[in-house]
This record gives C-alpha cells, sequence and structure tokens, in this order.
C-alpha cells in the first residue's frame, strides 16, 4: 500500500518545513492506495462492505498520522476523535488486484465534531466504486465525554 499525500506532511522532512505555508484546505486532504487481496473478498468475488469501513477508516487514522495529529499526539492534547456515523453509498465492487485509491477530505471541523467526505474509486479506470461521509466527534479519551479540541491540533488539519 503505498500513501498520497495531498499537502505536506509533518513526518516528511522534506515537506514538514512546507507546513503553515500552504493553502489550509491542502490539509484537509489525504489519499491511500492499494491493491485488492484475496482476503478482503466475499462469497460473490468482490470486496465485503466491511472492508470498505475499513478502508476509510484507515485513510483517516493515516492522514492524522501524515499531519503530526495520531492517535499518541491527540491523546496527549487530551482528545481524541471517534466515529459516531458513517454513511455509505456503494456505486460499483473492486475484485482481486484491483488498484484502489481511498480518499479523505474533511469538509466541516473546529467544533465539537468532524465531517470527512470519502471516496473510494478504481485507480485504473476512474470508476467510482464508494462514496460517502463519517461524522467523527472529538471527546476526552479518558471520560469518552465531548470535548472541542484545543487549536493546536485543528491547525493541523487546516482550521
Amino acid at each position: 500500500m503505498s500513501q498520497v499525500l495531498i499537502a505536506p506532511s509533518s513526518t516528511d522532512p522534506a515537506t514538514a518545513d512546507l507546513i503553515g505555508t500552504v493553502p489550509a484546505y491542502w490539509l484537509r486532504s489525504f489519499a491511500l492506495q492499494l491493491t485488492v487481496q484475496s482476503a478482503e473478498l466475499d462469497e460473490l468475488g468482490h470486496v465485503n462492505n466491511v472492508v470498505y469501513l475499513g478502508w476509510i477508516e484507515q485513510v483517516a487514522r493515516a492522514h492524522a498520522d501524515a499531519v503530526g495529529a495520531g492517535f499518541a499526539v491527540m491523546s496527549a492534547l487530551g482528545v481524541v476523535a471517534v466515529v459516531r456515523k458513517h454513511s455509505l453509498h456503494y456505486h460499483h465492487s473492486a475484485r482481486l488486484e484491483d488498484e484502489i485509491d481511498i480518499q479523505t477530505s474533511i469538509t466541516e471541523g473546529g467544533g465539537l465534531k468532524a465531517i470527512r467526505h470519502n471516496r473510494i474509486v478504481n485507480a485504473s479506470t476512474g470508476e467510482l466504486l464508494v462514496d460517502g461521509q463519517t461524522e467523527w466527534v472529538w471527546v476526552n479519551p479518558v471520560t469518552g465525554r465531548p470535548k472541542r479540541p484545543p487549536q493546536e491540533l485543528l491547525r493541523k488539519f487546516g482550521f
């Protein structure tokens, strides 16, 4: 699997110095590329629906890591993001060895919640496989109660 950062990464020495010099919206988008594996297929020979959901969480976590806001950083700041709701629309199926692009963009953030729009596309054909959105809420990792994220964390995502 490869990662495609559509913005500078705080963990990449080649681009870390660019954070703060690029438009904020660049920090809000991220993509991963992967190849469908046999373990991800169901009895019909296409990617199982739950796998798409896993990919969406995987791209969100990779995005957070790439901008220097992974779980450990969030926890140290006293706030973590948890999923409140997923909404997915399945358009076409992915099959064994298909090259897949998993894309996420944060379109709303700054309060107690963040909205990510997600797209999963066949990289070879450009065909849209799945799209939808995920609502994340910020909570205190100890109490599980809603908590506003500090501005330091929001800045990492361009807010």
